[in-house]
């Protein structure tokens, strides 16, 4: 079973586009929360980067709009 795990892995990272920009970014961090979540809790992390991971989601889970800038962005 571990294959069809790996395979919907895959399949769900690849179906993500990358981030034009930060309020892009912002703006879809439900669809990239799932992977920050899913990469700190992999086995090969240290405790300090887990850490750190952990800080980084709960930082994005609390800033709004008006903390990342203009709305007028190219």
């Amino acid at each position: 079973m571990p294959e069809a795990d790996g395979e919907q892995r895959k399949t769900r990272q690849s179906a993500y586009l990358p981030a034009r920009d930060l309020i892009d970014f912002y703006r879809r961090w439900a669809e990239f929360r799932d992977s920050a979540m899913a990469l700190s809790q992999r086995a090969e992390l240290s405790p300090d980067e887990r850490e750190t991971l952990r800080w980084l989601i709960l930082l994005v889970d609390r800033i709004g709009e008006q903390d990342v800038g203009p709305m007028d962005h190219q």
